[in-house]
């Protein structure tokens, strides 16, 4: 089995506890999006989020091609977050800048990505006087997916981050099991495709050392694709909090994703519900 990044291990099991785009994404707010693309290649994205009685918008543009890409995003802050990257500076290796305005001297970071067939590696540094340095590694043995991140930050002088997970890829399941918090929470993930258009999937978490040490928390889901494309999904987790979530595309390309949210236990507590609108 290729080697996959490290971010990678486990992606499907991620997705569907987390959200992604094969199994929806729980919203719990109105949400609107709006897309569309120039005649010269730019990609618009504008992106309204309502949150009580606080309107979030941003706006983004970009542009690639096979080699290169670069956009900008502008927040309600008045920030704008830039990247750029170049592909294939060498065989398998990517580099990507980033950086914030007003301020891109403080900001300013920049990535370096590699894979082959049996390594990623993944690379971050903050071009600043006192540099945070994030590495993370991954690698395949006997078809067990193996990955390490850490962080140093230069200002501490001291590592502050070091996660390891194992994990194993197979067509129709993913497992993952993930050491975190430097070592003191560990995550255990699957998932498994019962179906083309069927998936179930869990996550257990438990606190390994710390005061809360021996706690343990849980997340069951279930997603399944729908006659017409629709994709229907339910979450629940230990603190008995229940999602449903129900996706599909419109006749006019329109994409409409309806989520609740509500806890059974307790009915007092009132559901909390959003849907988002993508308009392409």
């Amino acid at each position: 089995m290729p080697a996959v990044s490290y971010a990678d291990i486990g992606k499907k099991v991620k997705g569907l506890l987390g959200g992604d785009a094969a199994t929806g994404t729980f919203i719990l707010n109105p949400k609107l999006t709006v897309s569309g693309t120039t005649q010269s290649g730019v990609a618009l994205t504008a992106t309204a989020v309502q949150k009580g009685d606080k309107l979030d918008a941003t706006l983004k543009a970009a542009y690639s091609t096979k080699k290169y890409s670069v956009d900008a995003t502008a927040d309600p802050a008045g920030k704008v977050t830039v990247n750029a990257s170049v592909s294939d500076v060498a065989p398998g290796l990517k580099l990507t800048s980033a950086v914030v305005l007003p301020d891109p001297v403080a900001s300013a970071k920049l990535t370096a990505e590699y894979a082959n067939a049996t390594v990623a590696v993944k690379s971050t540094v903050s071009l600043s006087a006192a540099p945070v340095v994030d590495l993370s590694v991954a690698t395949a043995v006997k078809g067990v997916l193996v990955g390490g991140e850490t962080a140093y930050d230069a200002a501490k002088s001291d590592i502050t981050k070091y996660n390891f997970v194992l994990g194993y890829h197979a067509s129709d399941f993913q497992a993952t099991a993930t050491l975190l918090d430097q070592l003191s929470t560990l995550k255990l993930g699957y998932t498994h495709s019962l179906s083309p258009s069927a998936v179930v999937g869990a996550e257990l978490t438990r606190r390994i050392t710390g005061a809360d040490a021996g706690s343990s928390s849980f997340a069951l889901a279930y997603a399944r694709t729908l006659a017409g494309g629709a994709v229907a999904k339910v979450k629940l987790d230990s603190a008995g909090t229940l999602a449903a979530l129900y996706s599909r595309k419109l006749s006019g390309g329109e994409k409409f994703t309806g989520s609740l949210q509500l806890q059974p236990s307790d009915l007092t507590k009132a559901p909390k519900y959003g849907f988002a609108l993508d308009l392409a």
